[in-house]
């Protein structure tokens, strides 16, 4: 078992509910094998899209980005475009600051997962925290960013965004031991485990645990939210406690027993 130690990172839009003082917008659990952050913004994140791995890989020289958000908190985010736009009409409204008008907005809930595949223009809005996953890259391209001094990567953006609606994902939970495979794509996996009194993982690949909620005794030790760690292949390990873990596991694994 290895632990990791929680890593705030104050942004300019960073709210002030993750428990690490005002302005810190992200809390980084994990960069390995997957990246794992909290998130909590006070103002809308900027409007941008990540890139998949061929077109990464030629152009950028590392691998693209995939990523879902599993939602602590409700509210707006934005996850693609209301109706199709040519890609002259999308580079026109993010230079003259009126892209807002033609993005979807999709209200989410507390415990709903949203999967972000490369290609998806999205944004999260004011408020709705996160717990989020993806693939280690930090290949983020910003089409929007509200009039914020930040560059903006539109050229790149536009030639992986998807310019049309693009369907939310629905997310169907499936029953695993102890807990539910909340997702499965090809680039990680996503569970919860509710934690009521004692359990033992056993994993056949890397799987990253966190604790959300509750308090957890683990190898001895009292654990409080977002105590996160990492159990390796053929690692076994006896939590005791009342809470909620979400785990996380890479590619398309099979990690429990």
């Amino acid at each position: 078992m290895r632990p990791f130690a929680p890593k705030p990172v104050a942004r300019i839009w960073g709210g002030s509910a993750l428990g690490f003082g005002p302005g810190v917008g992200e809390v980084w659990l994990a960069e390995e094998p997957l990246l794992l952050k909290l998130l909590d913004p006070a103002e809308w994140l900027s409007v941008q899209v990540h890139p998949p791995h061929p077109y990464a890989l030629r152009v950028e020289g590392k691998p693209g980005k995939y990523e879902a958000w599993y939602v602590l908190a409700p509210g707006e985010i934005v996850y693609g475009f209301a109706r199709a736009l040519p890609p002259e009409e999308v580079r026109r409204r993010a230079q003259e600051g009126t892209l807002g008008e033609v993005l979807r907005r999709v209200r989410v809930e507390r415990g709903q997962v949203v999967y972000l595949p490369a290609g998806v223009v999205h944004a999260l809005g004011p408020g709705v925290r996160v717990y989020e996953v993806q693939t280690p890259s930090d290949l983020t391209y910003r089409l929007y960013d509200y009039g914020r001094p930040r560059e903006l990567h539109l050229e790149r953006a536009l030639e992986v965004a998807r310019l049309r609606p693009t369907p939310l994902p629905p997310v169907r939970p499936r029953p695993v031991a102890g807990g539910e495979l909340l997702l499965k794509t090809p680039h990680f996996r996503l569970y919860r485990f509710p934690l009521q009194g004692e359990r033992l993982f056993r994993t056949q690949r890397p799987l990253l645990l966190t604790l959300l909620e509750g308090e957890a005794e683990v190898c001895g030790e009292r654990r409080l939210p977002p105590f996160t760690f990492l159990l390796e292949p053929g690692e076994g390990l006896c939590l005791r406690g009342e809470g909620l873990f979400l785990g996380a596991s890479p590619g398309g694994s099979k990690p429990l027993q």
